[in-house]
């Protein structure tokens, strides 16, 4: 078959080239740690750590002690204002006091900066609800006319009303850390060495006669573009899947329930890209110009497509701009798979977009592929 021993040259000729191993999974994996590391998953089902600075000694703040410690907290009581560190609740003094006498008062939640802005945000909501469970339990007591400070800790409130809120989809974790960052920088870097080896392979062999003479061998027309294709095809699997089997043994990313789906996505992804990087290695004369034009085209898929940062983060409008690449089908088809346990009949929509970036690809690559100089 010719067509495969034209393939099989190709895949010889990339591989020989040292360097092609370290974009192809070293460099990958570099900047996987780094945005992985950098955009980690906060999960709110270990507990936050909340320091606390009594500076009241009442039996008003510490009824708002207890109540925080049953919460998702880990607290510590701190001995003076010296001891503050990264996320701390202040009672000040002549809390209860005020409180009682109905005189406005504040709790105060220092943060120092740099810190997870997300614990944060679940620490002011839990401090606010143990605040409205106090006051509830002052007021219900005030009313009778029990005394307050005697009967405060004796008194129970009933739950009336149970409040659940949880995330929508079979797997309710968001695009983060390493199961955002390993697929992204695979996205990334696949366009990166499928344009600059495959596309510029193609403009030296033309430049330097080999296509030109690789016709005048028994090698038709069609077989020396499948085996083109094919070859370009076979690095960027081949790429996907060293990072993500190292992602998976490294990092312990998820690969959502079908494999299959995320195969088959992955494959025609490769296969439009492949057929890019023919058309631009066809239409472009000098090497110069098209290093920089994959360059600019692979950082712009990648950032309006969903790999430097989540498109489900972004505005609507933008996030429809970054449908027009086929980044952005491949970025989404992962994160269903991935994070919202969606199987191989929620990606349709992406398998149907990618193949027809294919099909286009590939025919204008066909049609401006060019054999002699």
């Amino acid at each position: 078959m010719t067509f495969w021993t034209i393939t099989r040259n190709d895949i010889k000729i990339t591989v020989r080239d040292k360097m092609f191993f370290f974009w192809l999974l070293g460099f990958p994996l570099i900047f996987s740690l780094i945005f992985g590391m950098a955009f980690r998953e906060t999960s709110m089902d270990e507990k936050v750590s909340l320091n606390i600075l009594d500076q009241d000694g009442s039996f008003l703040s510490r009824a708002v002690i207890r109540e925080l410690e049953a919460e998702k907290y880990a607290t510590q009581v701190l001995e003076s204002e010296d001891d503050k560190a990264f996320r701390t609740l202040i009672i000040p003094p002549g809390f209860a006091e005020n409180v009682l006498a109905g005189i406005q008062t504040e709790l105060v939640i220092e943060q120092e900066k740099g810190r997870n802005m997300e614990a944060m945000q679940s620490a002011y909501s839990h401090i606010l609800k143990v605040v409205v469970k106090v006051i509830t339990k002052i007021v219900k007591l005030a009313d009778s006319g029990e005394n307050i400070a005697s009967r405060f800790d004796e008194l129970e409130l009933e739950r009336r009303i149970t409040l659940r809120s949880e995330m929508g989809g079979s797997n309710r974790r968001v695009p983060s850390g390493f199961d955002h960052s390993v697929p992204a920088m695979a996205v990334i870097f696949l366009l990166f060495n499928i344009f600059m080896y495959g596309g510029i392979n193609i403009l030296q062999e033309r430049r330097q006669g080999i296509l030109e003479r690789t016709f005048l061998s028994p090698a038709t027309f069609g077989s020396m573009i499948m085996g083109k294709w094919i070859s370009r095809i076979f690095l960027g699997m081949l790429q996907l899947l060293l990072l993500f089997l190292a992602g998976r043994l490294i990092f312990g990313i998820y690969l959502g329930p079908s494999l299959p789906a995320l195969a088959l996505i992955s494959l025609i992804f490769c296969g439009a890209i492949s057929a890019m990087c023919m058309l631009f290695g066809s239409i472009f004369k000098k090497e110069e110009m098209l290093i920089v034009f994959n360059i600019l085209l692979a950082n712009i898929m990648a950032a309006l497509g969903g790999c430097w940062w989540p498109l489900e983060i972004v505005p609507k409008g933008l996030r429809l701009v970054g449908f027009a690449f086929p980044t952005g089908w491949i970025m989404d088809a992962y994160h269903k798979l991935i994070f919202f346990g969606t199987g191989m009949v929620g990606i349709l929509p992406h398998i149907a977009a990618l193949s027809g970036f294919t099909a286009v690809f590939l025919i204008l690559a066909i049609r401006f592929f060019k054999i002699s100089k």
